[in-house]
């Protein structure tokens, strides 16, 4: 196959994948994994490096400095390995323990790069940013099951800009992003036992809203002096998107007959009822510095702010039937992640990559739920370069957490780890 024929091929792909994307929680908050196959091998540390296309995400600075229009298609895939719960006291947990079903995902992302004279670039990229999804086994015994038996989210950044060549080494670029997001989530119905007082299942929700958008703007700074050093800094503005959905009630059956029937007159079962809630995305801010160690060997090593502490909880509410509102997560904090990636020539054409990365959690004790229990993390990484193509691979390996001072009530211990291996071609 020609190297046009496999740009074309990875290219359909990423275009079918675009309807599939929105997979587990990659990596702090609900942040999405590296949009990016060179940056994935080197664990995010591309800031001051921003060599290809996917300037447009990491820095657009780096747009300016590119010798000539390319184009780069890519997809990453996400396997979830394992997410469990274990309860302990006090709270509703006590006793009992759950697991996420194992989730296998694709994020495609696409990245164009066009001269505009001498000086003057455009860059084009279409990504995910953010993601998550999770789905508990059993959710009519999961000890979380009012709060969340299920969870997704999905979006897509259109993201443009233009970047201008200062200097032969220096690059400035701004742009503006259109982001596509949607959310949906399960969660069980209580209701008392009349006969007896005991809380038992008597819904089901399943809650969608349609896909909204919201606006922002990103700019980055790129700075290379000579072959043996340079610097970059980026900054993503936040963006608050609000939606409108629907949530649909479906009976669970008590075992008794009367009961079910005065359920049934009661609740609005089967009925689609108006919804409402909104998300305020983080802004980021990055700073990259890279330097040589010699004619093959370079490294780099990044520092991001995330401004997690815009998020203060997931409010769900129902206009018309606000006995059913909730509240989901809580105020999360301001987080700082460091990353850093080494890249060494091999010779004829081939790149190896590694690199590591430590990422905070936003979430303190109170706000861990089920619908998206996070934790510290650390990213081992790994990737392969030649020519046209590269191939990267993270292990995210996030620390045991355990909380005892949950808001909700539902203490106890989250574990698990995620797979990823991503592959792009440039043209």
């Amino acid at each position: 196959m020609t190297g046009q024929g496999r740009l074309k091929s990875i290219a359909l792909a990423c275009s079918c994948g675009f309807a599939l994307a929105g997979g587990p929680a990659g990596a702090s908050g609900f942040t999405a994994p590296d949009p990016g196959i060179k940056a994935m091998g080197l664990a995010g540390a591309f800031t001051a490096q921003a060599s290809d296309p996917t300037a447009s995400f990491y820095n657009p600075g780096g747009l300016a400095l590119l010798k000539k229009g390319k184009l780069t298609a890519g997809l990453a895939t996400e396997y979830l390995n394992e997410s469990q719960y274990q309860g302990a006291a006090p709270g509703i947990g006590v006793g009992t323990a759950g697991q996420q079903k194992k989730a296998f995902t694709v994020l495609p992302h696409l990245y164009a790069v066009k001269p505009l004279g001498e000086k003057l670039k455009l860059g084009i990229a279409a990504y995910t940013p953010y993601s998550f999804k999770t789905e508990w086994d059993d959710p009519g015994t999961f000890a979380g099951r009012y709060l969340a038996t299920r969870g997704q989210l999905q979006s897509y950044d259109l993201n443009t800009n233009l970047s201008f060549k200062v200097t032969p080494s220096v690059g400035f670029g701004v742009g503006v992003i259109y982001r596509s997001a949607k959310f949906s989530m399960g969660r069980r119905l209580p209701g008392a036992n009349p006969n007896t007082g005991e809380i038992q299942d008597v819904g089901s929700f399943a809650i969608d809203t349609d896909w909204d958008y919201g606006l922002g703007w990103d700019a980055g700074f790129l700075h290379k002096i000579g072959q043996g050093f340079a610097w970059g800094v980026t900054y993503r503005s936040p963006i608050r998107i609000d939606f409108a959905g629907a949530g649909r009630l479906t009976q669970v059956s008590t075992g008794d007959a009367q009961i079910d029937a005065l359920n049934r007159a009661s609740l609005p079962y089967d009925t689609n009822l108006k919804i409402g809630t909104s998300i305020d995305f983080p802004q980021t801010a990055t700073l990259g510095v890279g330097f040589a160690l010699g004619p093959k060997l370079w490294v780099e090593t990044d520092v991001t702010q995330t401004g997690w502490s815009r998020f203060k909880g997931l409010n769900v509410f129902f206009p018309n039937n606000p006995a059913f509102d909730q509240t989901l997560q809580g105020a999360w904090d301001d987080t700082l992640s460091y990353r850093l990636g080494a890249q060494l020539k091999m010779g004829k054409g081939m790149v190896l990559r590694l690199g590591y990365a430590f990422e905070d959690t936003p979430q303190p004790d109170a706000s861990l739920a089920p619908i998206l229990p996070d934790a510290k993390r650390s990213i081992f990484s790994a990737g392969i370069g030649r020519d046209w193509l590269d191939i990267g691979f993270q292990f995210i390996a996030p620390a045991i957490r355990k909380t005892t001072t949950n808001a909700d009530g539902l203490n106890g211990t989250y574990k698990g780890n995620t797979y990823l291996l991503g592959i792009s071609v440039t043209k």
